[in-house]
């Protein structure tokens, strides 16, 4: 099962009446992708950390629950699922829109769901 993450709030694609600024995907036995967003600079864990940070951005799963910065940070960052089983790395060779970061994480370039 997969869960898309979104943010809303001041600045382009976070309206409220829209489908959000996509955040990225966790599905289960593998670690986060992220959605890349380079125009707005979004290119690495610590870039959507402090994006998320900001005040007035509201965090939500596609379900529609909201989500803490501190939930979607331990989501962002889980290597283990919650049976302490180690999550699969998101990243395939041979695909020049995704990416690893020196620290490890899956970025997508392209719009997933």
């Amino acid at each position: 099962m997969s869960v898309n993450y979104y943010a809303f709030g001041p600045f382009p694609g976070g309206q409220p009446d829209g489908e959000g600024l996509h955040i990225g995907q966790s599905v289960a036995g593998q670690r986060f992708l992220f959605r890349a967003h380079p125009r707005q600079g979004l290119t690495t864990l610590a870039d959507w950390l402090a994006f998320l940070g900001r005040p007035g951005t509201t965090i939500r799963s596609e379900s529609g629950r909201d989500v803490t910065i501190h939930e979607m940070q331990e989501t962002m960052t889980a290597t283990s699922d919650r049976q302490g089983l180690p999550l699969r790395p998101r990243f395939r060779r041979g695909n020049e829109d995704r990416y690893l970061t020196s620290d490890g994480h899956a970025f997508d370039r392209r719009e997933f769901c």
